[in-house]
Parts: structure tokens; C-alpha cells; sequence
């Protein structure tokens, strides 16, 4: 008996918009890879965490007029941002929020999260995705008393966002 191995067809290629890994595609890299952002708000709003602390695993981003760039910044910094807060403030409850989805989730750098506010017309269109709120935490730390937020509804992106002081919204993120 002969036998016939049936090919698989590949996967198409993820688009902004597509359901993967648990969540929905707002960033593709042009070689198969992204990023999806989970389809919900972790439950609270919650605080940045470790007032008054420059955590030393997270890079220090400067205002810049507003222009957030360089390490701890950038799409793809999310993840070792979240793991620098994790190592220095352990008790981070917006990485803490993050991780809570997974080992894999984490808290998306500032240009990650614009990135997600460019995509969001499309993001909120997907079935079962809750729509935005206002303001949500990035990872990327400005110094020992601001973190970098972003408001979702406008677009604004701002380093003074108090650490402990201020509660904002998150939504994880994973790399796929």
C-alpha cells in the first residue's frame, strides 16, 4: 500500500487584526512574528509601583518633548522592560497585572502601546474585544518618580505619570 502524506498549507501570515495566541495582532515584524495584546483590561486599574525608585534593569527614557526613543522605548522592549521592573520591584502591580496572563504576557514599552493606539479602530472591531479606556501604563520607565503612560483614546503619551500616585489601566501584551 502506498501512502500519501497530505501537505498542511501554511499559515497565511499574521495581519493586524487576526486572533493569535490568545489575543488579537496590532504589530507584525515582515518575518511572521508580532505582537497581540490581550482582548481585556486586566480586571483594576492599578498603580506603576516603586515610587521614588530608578529601577536599575529599566532604562531611564527622557521626556524628549514628548517623543519617546532609544532603549526601553522602542517596539520589541516590552518584554525585558517587564522583566527589569519584575528584578528591581518585585511588587510591581502593573508588571505584576501583565504577568498575571501568563509567563509570556508582559507590559507593553510606550511604542508598543502607540502602536496599539494606531491600530485601535481595527483591534476594537474584532468580536469579543473590550473597547479601550483612557489612560494605560507602558513598561519604560521616564526615572525614579515617572513612568511613561498613554491615553488610548486620544493618543496622548506622557512621562509623568506618578508611580504610586496615579492608577491606569493595562493591557497585557505577548510576542508570537
Amino acid at each position: 500500500a502506498r501512502i500519501i502524506a497530505l501537505e498542511q498549507p501554511p499559515e497565511q501570515p499574521a495581519a493586524i487584526g487576526d486572533i493569535r495566541e490568545g489575543g488579537v495582532v496590532f504589530w507584525v515584524d515582515g518575518n511572521g512574528g508580532g505582537l497581540v495584546c490581550a482582548l481585556s483590561d486586566y480586571p483594576s486599574t492599578v498603580d506603576w509601583g516603586c515610587y521614588g525608585t530608578d529601577l536599575l534593569s529599566v532604562p531611564n527614557v527622557a521626556y524628549n518633548g514628548g517623543n519617546p526613543v532609544g532603549p526601553g522605548a522602542e517596539i520589541g522592549d516590552g518584554e525585558d522592560n517587564t522583566t527589569g521592573i519584575l528584578a528591581d520591584c518585585s511588587s510591581s502591580p502593573a508588571a505584576l497585572a501583565a504577568r498575571s496572563y501568563g509567563a509570556e504576557w508582559f507590559l507593553p514599552s510606550i511604542n508598543e502601546l502607540n502602536e496599539i493606539y494606531i491600530n485601535r479602530a481595527t483591534l476594537e472591531a474584532v468580536p469579543e474585544f473590550s473597547a479601550f479606556s483612557n489612560d494605560y501604563w507602558s513598561s519604560t520607565e521616564h526615572n525614579h518618580l515617572f513612568a511613561w503612560e498613554q491615553n488610548l483614546s486620544d493618543g496622548g503619551q506622557n512621562a509623568y505619570g506618578f508611580k504610586d500616585y496615579a492608577t491606569n489601566s493595562v493591557r497585557a501584551v505577548r510576542a508570537f
